[in-house]
């Protein structure tokens, strides 16, 4: 019996002040069924909101697949998703104030 051998990612870490994306540098997932999310908040301001994208290559667009709940202190999260991956995905983040954190994708 042969297993999938699954890899881990980092979609972003690091300090915001503002909105942004990881849309110039996506995470490839060609032929992945599964990615588990991982977000870990240590510094916090105000509100932070996380959306997971899928690039659909063929209209040339982002399309929102995932978001997690507003967070509005420090801690972890994750995210499940089964099937429907696309080829590439990305992170947008929105702020109100500041916010340090990390993204991790463990694709399957």
């Amino acid at each position: 019996m042969t297993r999938a051998v699954g890899y881990t990612d980092s979609m972003f870490s690091g300090s915001i002040t503002t909105s942004g994306n990881t849309q110039s540098t996506p995470v490839k997932c060609r032929y992945v069924r599964e990615a588990i999310f991982f977000l870990d908040i240590t510094a916090i301001t105000g509100n932070l909101d996380v959306e997971i994208y899928t690039y659909d290559s063929i209209s040339e667009n982002w399309h929102l697949l995932a978001t997690f709940d507003t967070k509005t202190s420090t801690g972890q999260d994750e995210g499940y998703i089964q099937y429907s991956l696309g080829e590439e995905l990305s992170v947008t983040y929105t702020t109100s104030g500041t916010a340090t954190f990390s993204l991790n994708v463990h694709l399957k």
